[in-house]
């Protein structure tokens, strides 16, 4: 949870610690309302990328205005998704297109991980408003690719795609007849299996933990140049009034409007998607019109906090069911680390490695 929700600010353009600030109290709202049992709500990918974009039109740069831009959308987004659930919008999810969302799920996947490459490669580009910039300003600047940068984050990234295909690889058979999962531990009950799956599960964490050890040696042996997440301004929780200071930028146009609604909406779904995965395993039912009072006022609590906006996501979910989690609870207990995590992990983030955040991002998306 800690290690994506980090990663996912960055790719909003905002501060690490707003990462946190967007994951304590939605986990806490989305407990008290929500109607699927291991559903955790936070930043995903696919939000953070509809964020950032709708912030870069806007021209809001800074940190402390996309931070106000982010925590206005947060709020936003909640009242539109309030609003659907008012007007018994859940139902429109039974006529979705599988097909439809799955394209659009593909084409972000693309553009967001060819927005990390740059961490990856450790080359400096500006952020850039279309997908086809960022390729061109990535090609023309590729020979400046820092190589001790590239070894650490290219490592980390096959790493973390091994284990995700590795996991989802399918049943014995399967594993004995695929030319590389033939080597892997293939019954599901042997404790190497369960050994591999579990580190399989914990893949974000390892992935920050291991660029943080490498960049160690990096420093320890003379190596410089790796870019670092860097100081962490932060004075902790606290509530705010979304969007102060900055309503003229931000209200300037409907830019921050539309993609408010965006996000309601696909975030609807995307939560939607989830939750009739595990909620057909568990065998139990969920109300459609409350996910969106859930993720409404999740979103809402967001934003008073310097959030952004979130919804339910997957990878967080399963690693959630993998750990048997039975009810919301689970949640409300992940909430009380993100809090833990907010006042004693900081200064340790601060000395992150970019090129070990971006692979999490990458693999999330892919």
């Amino acid at each position: 949870l800690v290690p994506q929700c980090l990663s996912f600010a960055l790719l909003a353009g905002l501060p690490v610690q707003c990462g946190l600030y967007a994951s304590f109290a939605p986990l806490l709202a989305y407990a008290m309302f929500g109607t699927i049992r291991q559903l955790q709500v936070g930043p995903t990918a696919l939000m953070c990328l509809i964020s950032g974009q709708a912030l870069d039109s806007l021209g809001v740069n800074e940190p402390d205005g996309r931070m106000a831009g982010a925590s206005l959308m947060a709020l936003l987004v909640g009242a539109i998704s309030l609003a659907l659930g008012a007007l018994r919008f859940g139902a429109v999810a039974n006529f979705m297109s599988h097909s439809v969302l799955s394209a659009f799920c593909t084409a972000s996947g693309i553009i967001i991980a060819t927005s990390q490459l740059k961490d990856v490669l450790g080359i400096r580009i500006p952020r850039t408003h279309y997908w086809w910039e960022n390729v061109k300003e990535l090609a023309e600047n590729l020979e400046h690719t820092h190589g001790p940068t590239l070894a650490l984050g290219l490592s980390i990234l096959a790493l973390l795609l091994t284990l995700k295909y590795w996991k989802a690889a399918g049943s014995a058979d399967k594993r004995r007849a695929h030319v590389l999962w033939r080597w892997f531990p293939k019954d599901k009950t042997s404790i190497p299996f369960r050994a591999v799956k579990l580190v399989a599960d914990l893949s974000s964490l390892l992935a920050v933990t291991l660029g943080g050890l490498w960049a160690w040696a990096y420093r320890a042996s003379g190596v410089d140049g790796v870019r670092l997440v860097g100081e962490v301004n932060s004075d902790g929780l606290v509530m705010v009034l979304p969007g102060e200071g900055y309503y003229s930028e931000l209200l300037g146009d409907s830019t921050l409007a539309v993609s408010a609604g965006m996000i309601a909406v696909i975030g609807f779904l995307e939560t939607v998607a989830v939750g009739s995965k595990f909620a057909a395993q568990s065998k139990y039912t969920f109300d459609p019109n409350q996910e969106l009072v859930a993720l409404g006022l999740s979103n809402v609590a967001s934003a008073v906090f310097s959030g952004f906006p979130g919804t339910g996501s997957f990878s967080r979910t399963a690693v959630n069911v993998s750990f048997g989690a039975t009810s919301s609870l689970a949640g409300a207990f992940s909430s009380l680390l993100v809090l833990v995590s907010t006042y004693l992990l900081l200064p340790a983030i601060a000395l992150l490695p970019l090129a070990s955040m971006a692979p999490i991002i990458i693999q999330g998306a892919i």
